[in-house]
């Protein structure tokens, strides 16, 4: 199956939202993020190429609320169920090294990432 734009809108607007969660984003939490979505999604078959490179972009174009962008995205992830039933877990490990990325896990980060794996389930039912 391969991957689509919606889907990788909302993986990039995930990112987006985690890492604004506690109010700043490093460019550690972007080259982290861009490193591990080609390494961790490199097997995903994608009709998107340079997803990463595509997706930190976003990072500096969005200025959403981490709520929003968060909110956004799990609409982009809604539209493509069958990708994230496919690869809910893959994208739950990424956002916990994502969160991590900045040697601290801001207690929004928790949350989000909580309320990510219930929405996820959510959606692959």
């Amino acid at each position: 199956m391969l991957t689509s734009r919606r889907f990788w809108d909302g993986i990039g607007g995930l990112a987006y939202a985690f890492a604004k969660a506690d109010g700043a984003i490093t460019d550690d939490e972007m080259q982290t993020f861009a490193n591990r979505v080609e390494e961790a999604f490199r097997h995903f078959p994608t009709n998107f190429p340079h997803r990463s490179h595509s997706i930190i972009r976003m990072f500096h174009d969005l200025e959403y609320s981490a709520a929003e962008a968060y909110d956004e995205a799990i609409q982009h992830l809604r539209a493509v169920k069958n990708e994230v039933r496919q690869y809910r877990f893959d994208i739950l490990n990424v956002f916990r090294e994502v969160i991590r990325a900045d040697g601290r896990v801001h207690p929004y980060e928790s949350e989000f990432l909580d309320r990510l794996d219930k929405d996820l389930a959510q959606i692959a039912e």
